[in-house]
């Protein structure tokens, strides 16, 4: 069987072809920017840059979807597909008769669950085929990227309108890397705002006032970000937002913490090896009285995360604020994902 991706909200990714450049603060470290500058020197990655058509990707997908029923009889469900994990499929930069071939496939391949996540909302509609405009895929869902509160205020309203217009099965949130505390139960205010975003929605519901985030929301995937220049991603957003999911029925699924780990979510034979003594303790000493004299110094970067996002030094005066939270860099591997000693799966059904 086609070989699977160790991403964990997905079973395979397919990508048509490879290339994109940065929309907003969540591309800052992109890994797929960083994989093309490996691999071929960045030719495929910002403004101008060609895109480089994948050849196996249209082959990739057919293998999955003639698999599938093999898959789903072990699995228990039908194999899910990310595209795309190197690209964005609604990128403007794209040569549009790629995009064309790719709708052409993702369509016939119906045994598939294909996960379209994509930083362009706003070129979705004048993007997908004739045929989608009257009547989306059952098969196929549509995600967005959110990093932080702007983007949910901007993004989202777009997402559900979409959903309404063209009755899209399911929607989701990719929020990765969280960067900032998000309230996805906020209302929108002001009839400008309206008429602006949402209008197409709260037509399509018959509404008198702006929906919540969450009356259209199916799907709801939270993580840190990793790679050596990551930035932490604060305990309290995640919970806040595993909370408000809860609240309201909606499946939320933590990936990862990432590069950075809070002390919060680390038991103290997780954090005190972490630690190197300055002074070893002779023969007749103890070494908890040693320490205590003399220090420790911890062996892995360190930060104070505040909750606003800003992070400082542990030493910094003032960096203990409320909520201040210590986070360590310990790699995502070592991590991993569980919060409050759970780990969050969960998935539209």
């Amino acid at each position: 069987m086609t070989q699977q991706t160790k991403i964990e909200w997905t079973d395979f990714t397919v990508n048509f072809w490879e290339g994109c450049q940065k929309v907003g603060p969540g591309c800052d470290h992109c890994y797929a920017e960083a994989r093309d500058a490996r691999f071929t020197g960045g030719k495929h990655w910002g403004p101008g840059a060609p895109r480089r058509y994948v050849k196996g990707g249209i082959a990739k997908l057919r293998k999955i979807n003639r698999e599938a029923e093999q898959f789903q009889t072990k699995h228990g469900h039908w194999p899910r597909v990310f595209c795309s994990s190197l690209s964005d499929i609604f990128d403007n930069a794209v040569d549009p008769a790629w995009r064309v071939e790719a709708f052409k496939e993702l369509t016939a391949a119906t045994n598939t669950r294909p996960q379209l996540l994509t930083k362009r909302v706003g070129n979705v509609f004048q993007m997908i085929p004739p045929a989608w405009a009257m009547k989306w895929p059952a098969h196929i869902g549509l995600m967005i990227t959110v990093v932080n509160q702007a983007e949910a205020d901007r993004d989202i309203p777009k997402l559900l309108a979409l959903k309404a217009r063209l009755g899209i099965p399911w929607v989701g949130l990719s929020m990765e890397p969280l960067l900032g505390p998000v309230d996805l139960a906020q209302p929108y205010a002001g009839p400008l705002h309206c008429a602006v975003h949402c209008k197409d929605y709260c037509t399509a519901r018959g509404d008198e006032e702006c929906p919540k985030f969450f009356e259209g929301i199916d799907w709801v995937i939270v993580g840190g970000e990793s790679g050596h220049r990551a930035r932490p991603t604060h305990p309290d957003w995640i919970r806040s937002l595993r909370d408000q999911c809860f609240a309201a029925g909606t499946p939320f699924l933590f990936k990862q913490w990432g590069e950075w780990k809070p002390i919060s979510d680390m038991a103290e034979d997780e954090y005190r090896p972490l630690y190197r003594s300055n002074c070893r303790a002779r023969g007749h000493e103890r070494q908890e009285i040693i320490d205590d004299i003399y220090g420790e110094t911890c062996t892995v970067p360190t930060l104070c995360l505040q909750l606003d996002g800003e992070h400082k030094d542990t030493l910094d005066v003032g960096a203990w604020g409320k909520g201040s939270m210590l986070a360590f860099k310990v790699g995502k591997a070592r991590a991993g994902r569980p919060l409050d000693g759970v780990e969050w799966n969960g998935v539209p059904t």
